[in-house]
């Protein structure tokens, strides 16, 4: 899934592609608005030290698609930001596999003893549905058309490209990568 486009994926509806052509136009986006206009809702939750976030299920919360994302309110606001871009990714790439479960957050069975073991309870399906969601939120939140020219006048300070996009600078790492940048 290098060089991940939404232009590319089958899996995304125009109209989903039309809204998040409007949010990469701008880095005055706002993830929570975003996640709201595809009928999600977004909360903050106590979660184990590990998690990042995950989608949920939950009619009775309000949502218009009766899906929630939670995300661990221990994270730093821009791991946030990253965490509602991720599970966002999951509920526009991954929904047939969501029409099979109430909550999805990579668990097979939450029942297990090695489902509360950080990452030991991904199949490899699960692995490839998370690098998907995480090449999204990449894309979604540093496109490449803005990315590429901040990457050039900031000369590649990291710390920089982090606080304009509003992401860790671990996420600019990889996404430095990704883009093939130096």
């Amino acid at each position: 899934m290098r060089g991940y486009s939404f232009k590319a994926d089958p899996r995304i509806a125009d109209w989903e592609r039309e809204k998040l052509r409007e949010f990469c136009s701008s880095l005055e986006g706002d993830m929570v608005g975003l996640s709201n206009s595809f009928g999600l809702k977004v909360r903050t939750a106590a979660l184990l030290p590990y998690e990042r976030g995950y989608l949920e299920n939950e009619p009775s919360f309000g949502s218009s698609s009766g899906w929630v994302i939670n995300v661990n309110q221990s994270d730093r606001p821009e791991v946030q930001n990253f965490t509602v871009a991720h599970e966002l990714g999951h509920f526009v790439l991954h929904k047939a596999h969501l029409a099979q479960c109430d909550i999805f957050d990579g668990r097979m069975n939450r029942e297990m003893p090695s489902a509360k073991e950080p990452f030991s309870y991904l199949a490899p399906q699960d692995q490839q549905m998370e690098v998907e969601a995480n090449l999204f939120a990449a894309s979604l939140l540093m496109p490449s058309n803005q990315f590429k020219p901040a990457f050039e006048r900031f000369s590649g300070d990291r710390a920089a490209l982090a606080k304009l996009f509003f992401v860790t600078e671990s996420a600019v790492r990889r996404r430095v990568l990704e883009l093939g940048l130096s």
